[in-house]
């Protein structure tokens, strides 16, 4: 009977000296994203803070030195992550060592967040606070884990480019794209679009529905970089709509190396000229010349008229001295010449079409064959005669008719 007294009596001291030995440091409060949060529940699940897949959780803890104490440490985790050995940022931070002095406080901020690839439940937020010498102590929150809100729900997981990121002009690439639907909801219509925006080459992709934290990898994208795009490093978005008004992207780059198969059409300055050849006209009259421009080149031109040579015996005139050509068309201009009164015969003289630092020149005919004013003439004595003709011709006809006539009333009626 002695020696049980003596037993309980010993577990008695050493469970005092363990909580003397904590009671070096306390915990007056923590706060959970701004919030002070009550643990006092934990287990019953009826005080959880909810937090979503991806969202932070911002910790901080005050502690209060009960003794003087030495490399205080506190430490936040999350224990259950099936990959906390890759992402233990993620779901563990523990501060700097320091010191306090008894009666000491001090506030030790912490960060966590919620791994994208975490389960959806319930799960324990554990708070340690020890120090170098004495027993550490740890406090337990209750956490629960939901999927993200909707118009976040989707996320690129991963993807990747074949060959390469470096492909030449002129060349085709694929790419594969995985997305995770991340959220508590069944998403329809999904939209998956990779794109080179600067190169306006894209290729799209689609789902019916994405199930909730189900994952889909496409793998059907083709784009094919332009012949002539110039080498340097281009921007690719790879955006996915879905659940008709939300979208999430991921931007990367892929480098453009020159192709061989650019063919760059070089700018003609072929131009094509049609003149007429010999005009007739009459002294004191007009006669016109149409000058046909036709521009063979890839881009449009302006070219300026000029004539020389008709000061000596007329006068001359361009519908327009100057005319823009577009690339590929044919334009007119007309040229009109009037002879002075007193010239006749063959005259030659020259137009010239000038287009940037090309002209070509052209030798030009008229041939004047008499003054004006002498047809002028001869129109009027044909006029005359035509009129003379025809009264004759009525007189004639007038004649006939008073024979006709007289022969009529010579006729016996029984």
């Amino acid at each position: 009977m002695n020696f049980s007294k003596i037993f309980v009596l010993m577990l008695v001291a050493i469970f005092a000296a363990s909580f003397v030995s904590a009671q070096n440091l306390g915990i007056e409060y923590v706060k959970l994203n701004g919030e002070i949060f009550d643990n006092s529940s934990v287990g019953a699940h009826t005080n959880n803070l909810q937090l979503e897949r991806g969202e932070d959780l911002n910790i901080r803890v005050r502690v209060k030195a009960l003794a003087d104490v030495n490399n205080v440490q506190v430490e936040a985790d999350i224990y259950g992550y099936e990959y906390s050995d890759n992402e233990e940022y993620l779901v563990s931070d523990t501060s700097k060592v320091f010191d306090m002095g008894a009666g000491d406080v001090d506030n030790v901020d912490l960060e966590l967040e919620i791994p994208i690839k975490m389960d959806k439940k319930y799960t324990l937020l554990r708070i340690r606070v020890g120090d170098e010498d004495g027993t550490s102590f740890e406090e337990v929150y209750q956490l629960r884990i939901v999927g993200i809100s909707e118009e976040d729900a989707i996320i690129i997981k991963d993807y990747s480019f074949s060959p390469s990121t470096t492909i030449a002009a002129g060349r085709a690439f694929t790419s594969t794209v995985k997305i995770q639907n991340i959220g508590d909801k069944d998403l329809d219509d999904v939209k998956v679009v990779v794109s080179m925006p600067e190169l306006n080459v894209r290729d799209s992709e689609y789902l019916d529905s994405l199930d909730a934290d189900e994952k889909e990898t496409l793998d059907n994208f083709l784009l094919r970089v332009p012949d002539c795009a110039e080498p340097g490093v281009y921007d690719v978005e790879i955006e996915v709509e879905f659940d008709e008004y939300e979208s999430t992207s991921e931007s990367t780059q892929i480098t453009v190396l020159p192709g061989d198969a650019c063919v760059v059409q070089q700018a003609e300055s072929r131009t094509v000229v049609s003149v007429p050849g010999e005009q007739e006209f009459a002294a004191g009259a007009e006669g016109a010349y149409p000058i046909l421009i036709t521009n063979q080149g890839t881009t449009q031109k302006t070219y300026t008229i000029t004539v020389s040579g008709v000061e000596s015996w007329g006068e001359y005139r361009l519908s327009s001295p100057v005319i823009v050509v577009p690339a590929g068309d044919t334009e007119t201009v007309y040229l009109y010449v009037e002879a002075d009164r007193d010239v006749s015969g063959e005259k030659v003289f020259l137009a010239t079409v000038i287009s940037d630092n090309d002209s070509k020149e052209f030798a030009l005919t008229a041939d004047i064959t008499g003054r004006e004013g002498g047809l002028k003439k001869g129109l009027e004595v044909a006029l005359v005669v035509l009129v003379i003709i025809l009264i004759i011709i009525g007189l004639i006809i007038g004649f006939n008719k008073l024979r006709g006539s007289e022969d009529d009333g010579a006729q016996t009626y029984y």
